[in-house]
């Protein structure tokens, strides 16, 4: 930190003298083109992250991809306890590098309000977070939930969710309040209520007996992205994004490019990777430490991809592809269904071994 700057998460840093954009700057800046709002939008911005950031835990800023590995709590913290933050830092500083944008530009803008992870060995077993990612550009900020539960044969579902705050009051963060927005429904009802919008959800599906050793990847799923939602959080972060002509191919692609990126964050501010294909000669890269999608077909790029309105040559085939695969999981458990009810060995030592010899998939505790 620059010995100018002053350390937003002091309770002793406020500065009663500084009223709008002046105060948001002395606190935060330097600002990213910051846009014209009323001095009392800044001020409650300002107001508001401070008492936030000294509520709850920001993330320490770094300085390369490198140092965002490494540990900055100290000796004998947990590896759960750090795995949100480093995942943040790692992936946000990715993003900053490709947007040209100075080390700590975004980071410093994100919040944790809320986290537990369990990890086997290096990888979320479970995990549920609430993040804030203050606009470093307009004084609104955006709210990100995600909620995530492994257990191959068992149980495996995932919710992942925003809500943007277009008028921050002049008050702290309270994440006991954003619980209570929340659906306390299956994934797909997560976050529908009360202002958020899904991002995406999934689930295996484990009705009907589908488990033990007959069990399948019965995956269920959806984005719930579209082409307004994401200008406006590309918009709430960086402010207004001027479309391009219709005739400038370049162009639209760097225009939607931006948008991809404006969801792409919120991603990261929850740890999750996702690099999304934006022309026929890029791939989906999916999240390494979390399964976001069961099977081979990667429909949460590509549908991430589809609401920013880029559509790649290969989409509708591996869409179809995508969808012949889930039926043929879902009848081919069927089918083991039928047989079981003849088979009165219950099966449930044999979870791990009962598909060896089989020629199918190996599966990963981390398969979602």
């Amino acid at each position: 930190m620059s010995a100018n700057r002053v350390d937003s998460t002091d309770p002793s840093a406020a500065k009663t003298d500084l009223q709008g954009i002046e105060l948001a700057e002395h606190h935060f800046g330097p600002l990213l083109h910051p846009t014209h709002a009323t001095q009392r939008a800044w001020t409650n911005y300002s107001i508001n992250r401070l008492q936030t950031n000294q509520k709850y835990r920001t993330v320490p800023v770094s300085d390369s991809e490198e140092d965002s590995e490494e540990d900055e709590y100290g000796y004998g913290v947990e590896p759960d306890d750090v795995w949100l933050s480093n995942s943040i830092k790692t992936y946000v500083a990715q993003i900053e590098e490709e947007m040209g944008l100075e080390a700590g530009t975004l980071q410093k803008c994100i919040t944790i309000l809320y986290e537990n992870t369990e990890l086997d060995e290096e990888d979320p077993r479970s995990t549920e977070s609430n993040v804030r990612i203050y606009s470093p550009t307009t004084p609104m900020f955006i709210d990100v939930h995600f909620k995530y539960h492994c257990r191959v044969r068992i149980c495996s579902t995932y919710s992942l969710g925003y809500k943007i705050q277009r008028r921050p009051p002049a008050t702290a963060g309270n994440v006991h309040a954003i619980d209570k927005e929340l659906g306390q429904g299956g994934p797909q009802d997560v976050d529908a209520h009360n202002g958020w919008q899904s991002i995406c959800w999934g689930y295996f599906d484990d009705s009907g007996g589908n488990c033990g050793k007959n069990w399948r990847r019965v995956e269920c799923g959806k984005v719930e992205l579209y082409k307004e939602g994401v200008v406006d959080v590309y918009e709430t972060l960086f402010g207004e994004l001027e479309r391009p002509a219709t005739t400038d191919a370049e162009a639209m692609v760097a225009y939607r490019r931006s948008l991809v990126r404006g969801i792409r964050l919120l991603l990261a501010a929850v740890g999750l990777s996702y690099k999304v294909a934006c022309t026929d000669d890029e791939i989906d890269v999916e999240p390494r430490d979390l399964m976001l999608e069961g099977l081979s077909d990667r429909w949460v790029g590509r549908g991430i991809r589809n609401a920013c309105g880029l559509r790649l040559s290969r989409d509708a085939e591996n869409e179809r592809k995508g969808a012949q695969q889930r039926r043929e999981e879902a009848k081919g458990y069927n089918n083991l269904s039928d047989d079981s009810e003849e088979d009165e060995h219950d099966g449930s030592e044999d979870y791990e071994s009962s598909d060896e010899g089989e020629g199918e998939e190996e599966l990963d505790d981390d398969s979602f």
